[in-house]
């Protein structure tokens, strides 16, 4: 019988993790290399010059030739294959992945281990990656909610925690392909990657492909990242325009902690979905704002609880002071009925999420990258069942929020009190 969750351990460090799907006839597979936004700031700080979306350019830049494929040709045995590829950067991890039918897989793999150790950089695929990443920050750098949501990370998380991941058009605008050869050569290597597969996978077989594939490949430790300032408790953007976007933060435990869940139970109650205190109180009831919402964003060490609303500029003050109440009256009134809305929600992305080969492949890789093992469907759905109004009050009640970052971008700078910004 097949084990569902399968780890090894190359001897340079690549770690493997495994699920066996049953029911399935596809296999997925996902690639987190060390090579996320934050080492952005790793070539800035040795080079003395801004390279914020360098990782997203040379993650761009990567599938556009490897090996003895130039760009047409990687992306048509991609296609050939039958793998349906992705390719994203986070704060701390590029990935590269693909799912396919199980059978594909063992002709898949020697494409991505050339994208990964092989990518030719080309130059003349340069400016059209280049084009690329511009464009796609062209499609968000100026929509408001992103710029508010930007600015509130950047006000809060200690430098460079606080940066987009996807990158900044100054920066990018100046890069060249030099830059994208250094950053591959630095940080595009085994040390810290992390290969996960789900869905019907020969477990022996695909460790074997990987170990002849990548068990050869050498790399090194990379720097600690040094935290720097964080920026103002309040801040306001000026923004000409009839609408005012509110966002929110203060610090929780990251996903490693065992706290984390009853904060995230919390924030759901807060914030997560039509049936949540804000979306009632600020939105229904009051008719403030068009949108509003709270949740969670973790890194390795350190995470935040986010809430945002965008509002009209005369409502704006008044949508401010009513999350804050909201935010302030969630500690000793949370009740059982929020919370098994909470848990049905929790449970069903979960079982979801094991029904997406996809999906479970990057779920794994970025639950070993926060707490060195996986936990299995059984285990997640035991930990909600086990998790109690009366634990989640124990936790605020030792820690409320505090210490908020307000950030507002509209025509007006909003009052904040100053028990929230001190």
């Amino acid at each position: 019988m097949q084990q569902p969750l399968q780890t090894a351990t190359l001897d340079n460090g690549i770690i493997l993790l495994g699920e066996y799907l049953p029911g399935v006839e596809s296999v997925s597979v996902s690639f987190h290399l060390p090579s996320g936004g934050i080492c952005d700031s790793l070539l800035a700080q040795r080079t003395g010059r801004s390279c914020c979306g360098l990782a997203t350019l040379t993650g761009e830049l990567m599938l556009r030739g490897a090996g003895n494929r130039d760009s047409r040709q990687l992306v048509a045995d991609l296609d050939n294959t039958g793998v349906q590829w992705s390719q994203a950067v986070s704060m701390s991890h590029g990935s590269f992945a693909g799912a396919m039918v199980a059978r594909q897989l063992p002709a898949a793999l020697p494409i991505y281990a050339d994208i990964l150790r092989r990518p030719t950089l080309a130059a003349d695929q340069f400016e059209p990656a280049q084009q690329v990443v511009l464009q796609n920050l062209a499609g968000t750098e100026d929509e408001p909610a992103h710029r508010t949501l930007l600015a509130l990370r950047k006000a809060h998380s200690p430098s460079p925690w606080g940066l987009p991941s996807e990158g900044i058009s100054a920066d990018v605008e100046q890069l060249t392909v030099s830059d994208a050869e250094a950053f591959a050569a630095e940080f595009v290597q085994p040390h810290g990657l992390i290969i996960s597969a789900a869905g019907r996978i020969d477990w022996p077989a695909f460790v074997a492909q990987i170990e002849q594939l990548f068990g050869d490949w050498q790399g090194h430790s990379l720097p600690p990242v040094s935290s720097g300032p964080r920026g103002p408790r309040v801040l306001h953007v000026p923004y000409d325009s009839q609408q005012t976007h509110i966002g929110l933060a203060w610090s929780v435990p990251p996903y490693r902690d065992p706290e984390s869940l009853k904060v995230t139970a919390a924030l759901a109650v807060l914030g997560g979905g039509s049936s949540s205190r804000l979306f009632s109180e600020v939105r229904e009831k009051r008719g403030l704002c068009y949108s509003v919402s709270a949740g969670y964003q973790t890194h390795r060490d350190l995470a935040n609880a986010i809430a945002y609303s965008g509002t009209t500029a005369e409502r704006a003050q008044e949508t401010l002071d009513v999350m804050l109440a909201e935010i302030d009256r969630l500690p000793g009134t949370i009740t059982d009925d929020e919370l098994e809305r909470v848990k049905a929600r929790a449970k069903s992305g979960l079982v979801m999420q094991q029904e997406s080969t996809a999906a479970r492949a990057g779920a794994m890789a970025r639950q070993w990258y926060h707490l060195g093992r996986i936990r299995t469907l059984a285990e997640d759905l035991e930990r909600l069942d086990q998790l109690t109004v009366a634990d989640i009050e124990a936790w605020l009640a030792a820690n409320p929020p505090a210490d908020l970052t307000v950030v507002s971008l509209g025509r007006d700078p909003l009052e904040v009190p100053d028990a929230v910004s001190a």
